[in-house]
C-alpha cells in the first residue's frame, strides 16, 4: 500500500511539473500557428527576397515597402520566432476578468466607466477585451485604446535614443537624445497613487547632443478627457519656455523626418482622430534576429526599478562598407509572418500636420509595426516601419529597438535607434518603474534635464 502511495505521489509530481508550464503559456499553439502562415505565404525561414524575386512578400508588407525591395533598396531575410512572441497571460487575464463590459466610449471617442460615466483613474488590463471585429463600428478605435493601455505597463520609464538623418548619399548627422515618461494608466505603481490632475501619461523629449541643440527639451501632458494636450518646449538659444498647440507635437522633430507622434509607432492622441477598423490579415514583422531567439532580459534594482541588458540593436547599410542597399536600410533583421490587425484614422484637428494615417498592429501584442502617412493633400508621404523588441522582466512587453522613417516626396530617412549601442558607443538600455520621478515633469524644471 505505501509502495502505491509513493508511487502515484511521484508520478502526480511529474505530471504537475510538466503541466503547468503549458496552463500558464499565453499560446500554446504559437508554433503551430507559425508554420501555418508559413505554408499559407509560400515562405520558408532563410529565404531571401530581392529584387528578382520581390512579388513572394506583395502583399504582407506595405505597397512602397514592397517598392523598396523591388528597386534593390532593401533585401529582406525571412526568419521565424523560437519563442512565444506574446504578452504575458497575466495581462490578457487581468482584463478578461474585470474589465468585461465595464468601460465603454463617449461622444469623443474618450474612455468613460459604464456605472459611472466618469473617466477612469488608474484602469488595469485590456481597456475592452471583448472587441467584435464584425459588428462593433467603433472596434478600430477601440482597439487602439487597447494598445494605447499597453503602452503603459512600464510605470515611469526612461530610454536614450539617437535620431540619424540619411539621405541618398549615406549618413547626414546625428543627435543623442533622452526619452522620458510617468504613466498614470496600466501599472500598479499608477494604481497606488492619486490621479489628481486627471492625466493619462507626461513625458518628456531632451537632446543631449550635439552642443548647439543640447538642452531643447518638449514636455507634453495627456488628458483623460480626450482634451487637447498640454505642449512646453524650452529653447536654450532663448532661455525660454514656450506653450504651444497640441498639433505641433505632429510637426517634424528638430527637422527630421520623424515627429513625437510617431514614438513606438503612435503617440498621438487616439480620442482627436476617426479610426476605421479595414481587416485582418497575415504580413511579415520585420524585428532583429535577436529578439527572434530570445528575451532582452531585466533585472530588478534596490528601488524596485528594473534595468535591461545591453542587447543586439539593428545595423544599418550605411554602417557596413561596401553595402549595396540604401543607407538606411535594416540589415541586422529578419521578417517573420505574423497576422496584423489594419486601421486607418483621420485627424479631427485641422493643423494637424499629417492627412491619413494607416497602422498595422501585431495582432498579439499590439505592437504598431507599419505606419503610413498621406499628407492633408491626400498624397502619399511617408512610410515607417517600427522594429520592436521582447522584454522580459517578470511580465512581458516590447519596446523600442529601431525605428525608420521615409520620405518617399524627398527620398529621404531616418533612423531611430533606441537599442544596443549608438554610434558613439553608448549603451542604450531602457529602465522601467523607476521611482520617485513624478515631480521631475514639470514646466518650471523644464530648463534642468540637461544640467
Amino acid at each position: 500500500m505505501a509502495k502505491r502511495i509513493t508511487r502515484f505521489c511521484v508520478l502526480f509530481g511529474l505530471l504537475t511539473f510538466f503541466i503547468v508550464p503549458v496552463s500558464n503559456a499565453v499560446d500554446p499553439n504559437w508554433k503551430e500557428d507559425q508554420d501555418k502562415m508559413f505554408k499559407k505565404i509560400g515562405l520558408v525561414p532563410g529565404e531571401i527576397i530581392k529584387k528578382d524575386n520581390w512579388q513572394k512578400i506583395d502583399g504582407l508588407v506595405p505597397d512602397d515597402i514592397a517598392r523598396w525591395v523591388k528597386e534593390g533598396l532593401i533585401e529582406m531575410t525571412i526568419g521565424e520566432f523560437k519563442i512565444d512572441a506574446s504578452l504575458d497571460a497575466e495581462w490578457e487575464e487581468y482584463g478578461k476578468k474585470h474589465n468585461m463590459g465595464k468601460y465603454t466610449l463617449d461622444k469623443n471617442g474618450s474612455i468613460i466607466e459604464v456605472a459611472t460615466g466618469a473617466f477612469p483613474q488608474s484602469p488595469y488590463g485590456e481597456i475592452f477585451p471583448d472587441i467584435d471585429l464584425k459588428n462593433d463600428p467603433d472596434c478600430g478605435i477601440k482597439i487602439m485604446h487597447n494598445r494605447d493601455i499597453g503602452r503603459t505597463r512600464e510605470g515611469s520609464m526612461t530610454n536614450p535614443f539617437t535620431v540619424e538623418w540619411i539621405g541618398k548619399d549615406g549618413f547626414e548627422r546625428v543627435l543623442q537624445n533622452e526619452y522620458y515618461r510617468y504613466n498614470f494608466w496600466g501599472n500598479k505603481l499608477a494604481q497606488e497613487e492619486k490621479n489628481q490632475k486627471g492625466l493619462f501619461f507626461m513625458e518628456i523629449t531632451v537632446v543631449v547632443a550635439p552642443y548647439d541643440l543640447s538642452g531643447t527639451a518638449q514636455l507634453t501632458y495627456r488628458k483623460i478627457d480626450g482634451s487637447s494636450d498640454e505642449l512646453y518646449v524650452y529653447i536654450p538659444a532663448i532661455r525660454r519656455t514656450k506653450r504651444m498647440s497640441g498639433s505641433n507635437r505632429s510637426d517634424p522633430f528638430m527637422g527630421s523626418d520623424f515627429t513625437i507622434d510617431d514614438g513606438y509607432g503612435w503617440m498621438g492622441q487616439t480620442s482627436n482622430m476617426q479610426w476605421k477598423y479595414i481587416e485582418k490579415k497575415i504580413g511579415l514583422m520585420c524585428i532583429s534576429k535577436y529578439s527572434t531567439d530570445s528575451y532582452v532580459k531585466m533585472h530588478k534594482q534596490n528601488d524596485g526599478s528594473w534595468v535591461s541588458d545591453p542587447a543586439e540593436g539593428i545595423k544599418t547599410g550605411w554602417q557596413f562598407e561596401g553595402c549595396k542597399q540604401a543607407g538606411w536600410a535594416p540589415i541586422t533583421c529578419v521578417w517573420v509572418p505574423r497576422e496584423f490587425y489594419v486601421i486607418t484614422c483621420l485627424p479631427e484637428d485641422p493643423y494637424y500636420n499629417m492627412g491619413k494615417m494607416e497602422f498595422w498592429l501585431d495582432q498579439k501584442t499590439l505592437w504598431g509595426q507599419y505606419k503610413l502617412m498621406w499628407d492633408i493633400a491626400g498624397e502619399y508621404w511617408k512610410s515607417s516601419s517600427f522594429m520592436g523588441m521582447i522584454m522580459n522582466w517578470g511580465r512581458t512587453s516590447l519596446s523600442s529597438n529601431m525605428h525608420l522613417f521615409y520620405d518617399v516626396k524627398t527620398r529621404h530617412a531616418t533612423v531611430l535607434r533606441g537599442c544596443g549601442k549608438n554610434i558613439f558607443g553608448r549603451d542604450l538600455v531602457h529602465r522601467f518603474m523607476m521611482p520617485n520621478m513624478k515631480e521631475k515633469f514639470s514646466v518650471s524644471r523644464l530648463n534642468t534635464w540637461t544640467k
